[in-house]
């Protein structure tokens, strides 16, 4: 294994890691709901979130082969680089900063409610004909 293959895993995790796990979770109604704060986001930025998801994914898919090509540590931390602004990029392009992006994912991560609603917007989405 090339030794900077650690810049694919760093790559991919710096945008997607939040949804790593978003694998529809088994219905915990006996799960606390006190202990978790509860963040609020509307609709237009849910859908804003789900197309810049979608973009990061598409931007992953497209850089994880070049990464793992890399002849050496250099060309591999410079196509992370590209790769990060493009997805930064493609955040802001939805209308969302970086920041609310990565707190909505991380809301995601600790909110069933929140990731069963986001994942609904990713199916619509996905089956519309465009």
């Amino acid at each position: 294994m090339k030794p900077f293959t650690k810049f694919l895993t760093l790559f991919t995790l710096l945008l997607t890691m939040p949804f790593a796990t978003a694998q529809p979770a088994s219905p915990q109604a006996n799960a606390p709901k006190a202990s978790a704060p509860k963040a609020s986001f509307s609709e237009p930025q849910l859908k804003q979130f789900a197309d810049a998801y979608r973009s990061i994914v598409m931007l992953s898919r497209e850089y994880a082969p070049k990464l793992k090509a890399a002849a050496d540590i250099k060309e591999a931390e410079a196509l992370n680089k590209e790769a990060q602004g493009k997805m930064i990029a493609a955040i802001e392009k939805t209308g969302l900063s970086k920041t609310k992006y990565q707190e909505i994912a991380t809301s995601i991560k600790s909110n069933p409610a929140l990731l069963e609603k986001v994942n609904k917007i990713l199916q619509q989405t996905h089956t519309k004909p465009q």
